[in-house]
């Protein structure tokens, strides 16, 4: 549910973003209303609107590569999440959205670029937030593959729902690899602000102890069920936590 949400809304928030950049299509008067409530919509010295633009698309390419994950990739138990905890992950999807595009440098309706072309604003740590992006997504990926093949078959037919120990890729340094290219996802769009972006920052912290505190009680819960569990393996951070 949290993946659809984010699909469809920061998709949409994508689509008016990508018709303002290269269209020159204003943002409709309630979405502009918005990011004024949120303190944006208006000139950000120093802010470039690639940035923006392409923490977007990473954003929506994330969730749209989780959505696909719970439907072929991953084999999930029976176990319930708390009532709070869905309707904060829903929420937490919409806004995150929103705190990217309150980070566009606008000048009225309309998004202001630098001279006037999109392109021209491309830096070396756009360069180094897409290629750091690209590849948190692939140890992701890989990470859930290998979860999800051990409740499979070899022919690929879920067998069970019990939990085993998992060997291979990140999972030879820490007990939740996933959790970590989690945070490392988030860390590039970071960069890809240029490094100075104090609002991602913040978001970046709340993922930071969010993921560890789950990395955390999965790394106790592996201890405690499994004594054969690997002793150099952290928790969260390798060879530290």
């Amino acid at each position: 549910h949290f993946y659809i949400i984010s699909v469809l809304w920061n998709g949409f928030l994508l689509w008016h973003l990508t018709q303002s950049l290269f269209l020159g299509v204003p943002f409709p008067n309630w979405l502009h209303g918005l990011l004024r409530i949120l303190g944006a919509a208006q000139f950000q010295e120093g802010e470039l609107a690639l940035s923006a633009f392409l923490v977007l698309v990473f954003l929506w390419l994330h969730s749209l590569r989780r959505l696909f994950e719970c439907f072929y990739v991953s084999v999930f138990s029976n176990v319930m999440i708390h009532v709070v905890q869905y309707c904060f992950g829903l929420v937490y999807y919409v806004l995150v959205g929103l705190t990217v595009l309150s980070q566009v440098p606008m000048d009225g309706g309309n998004v202001y670029v630098i001279g006037k072309n999109l392109l021209m604003q491309a830096r070396w740590f756009h360069i180094l937030g897409t290629m750091m992006f690209i590849w948190s997504s692939a140890h992701q990926y890989k990470c859930h593959v290998i979860l999800g093949i051990l409740r499979k078959n070899k022919a690929g037919v879920v067998i069970h729902c019990n939990h085993r120990i998992p060997f291979g890729d990140w999972f030879e340094y820490v007990s939740s690899p996933n959790y970590l290219a989690e945070l490392m996802i988030y860390v590039s769009m970071a960069v890809t602000f240029g490094l100075h972006n104090l609002t991602w920052w913040l978001v970046v912290t709340y993922v930071f102890f969010s993921q560890a505190l789950s990395a955390f009680l999965s790394h106790k819960f592996y201890k405690s069920k499994f004594v054969s569990y690997p002793k150099h393996r952290k928790a969260f951070l390798p060879f530290l936590f």
